[in-house]
């Protein structure tokens, strides 16, 4: 639990920065950085939306929720190995996703990897896949869900080899 307080703090910092953000999009692995951002949003702005996106390739805390407990799922590789992996039985994150997150949003490993790119390409920043994951559920959404609304992303982290950049020059470089 001290983790997911920790994790709270970011949901604080969204709070304290953007007063009027509508919607915050949360990439999920294990569940605790978005547990503890949306416990504390919707403790503090009970309208808030927090929106969970998970890879295709490695939805373990999406597929638990639609079976209503945690499930041992076969993982496929995925670009967004910052979110990769299974949750723990009993963990306290399953029942924070349950309670606090709004809509979830799968991405495709193709739309990451576009992502990450295009960061790369258009705003110069180097960012990793559980990073260009946030980007790409955004884009997945509907307009009618973004129109007119604040929202901030969680884009975290810039830990991405060479290989893997220089994969996406090659693939998307044209």
């Amino acid at each position: 639990m001290d983790i997911v307080r920790g994790q709270g703090t970011i949901g604080c910092e969204i709070l304290e920065q953007l007063s009027d953000v509508d919607v915050i999009v949360v990439p999920v692995g294990g569940g605790g950085l978005i547990g503890g951002i949306a416990m504390y949003a919707k403790l503090v702005k009970p309208g808030i939306r927090v929106i969970g996106c998970q890879p295709l390739n490695d939805a373990a805390m999406w597929e638990s929720l639609q079976a209503g407990h945690v499930k041992d799922i076969a993982s496929k590789p995925t670009f967004s190995d910052g979110t990769a992996g299974d949750i723990e039985a009993g963990a306290i994150t399953f029942t924070l996703c349950q309670r606090y997150v709004d809509h979830w949003v799968l991405v495709s490993e193709e739309e990451i990897e576009r992502a990450v790119f295009d960061m790369m390409k258009h705003q110069k920043k180097i960012i990793e896949g559980a990073a260009g994951l946030t980007i790409a559920a955004l884009r997945k959404l509907p307009l009618a869900e973004r129109k007119g609304k604040n929202i901030a992303l969680v884009i975290c982290g810039g830990n991405i080899s060479l290989d893997k950049i220089r994969y996406l020059i090659d693939k998307y470089d044209k």
